[in-house]
């Protein structure tokens, strides 16, 4: 003989593995930015990086600066650089590219998206959080994280 109640705990159960196992409804995603290291190299002694960017913000950014830090492969700041990068059209793709030491790229490890100082809706004026939206990649052997 079962015992009685036996059947809720199986009811209970098989909810339970069925909410586990059932596809999770997608949430609409907000807006944010994707910065992308595609490629770093070495020239005239100095390792220049090419980022490309694109922008989902939902607007057009006047102001848009980034506080990078540099690692060398010993996990040590080799440097500091605050860029500005605006403007940034919305539903734009976007390629910078700026130096990042003076030195060979072999020397740096890892890139560190520190902050995102200056990001500004060009329409209405008003300061956005760029950082939550934030969504970084690397298609170098060097890291970039935030």
């Amino acid at each position: 003989m079962r015992p009685r109640g036996n059947s809720k705990w199986r009811a209970a159960l098989l909810a339970a593995m069925a909410i586990a196992v059932s596809p999770h409804v997608a949430e609409a995603a907000g807006p944010g930015m994707s910065i992308e290291l595609n490629k770093a190299e070495t020239a005239d002694n100095a390792c220049v990086a090419a980022f490309v960017m694109r922008s989902d913000m939902g607007q057009d950014l006047d102001r848009f600066s980034l506080d990078l830090y540099v690692f060398d492969t010993d996990g040590i700041i080799a440097r500091q650089l605050v860029l500005d990068l605006a403007p940034l059209r919305n539903d734009k793709t976007t390629v910078v590219r700026f130096p990042l030491t003076g030195g060979p790229c072999e020397t740096i490890g890892r890139i560190l998206v520190n902050d995102v100082p200056s990001c500004r809706s060009a329409a209405s004026g008003e300061d956005l959080d760029c950082v939550t939206g934030l969504s970084l990649s690397s298609r170098d052997r060097i890291d970039l994280t935030k």
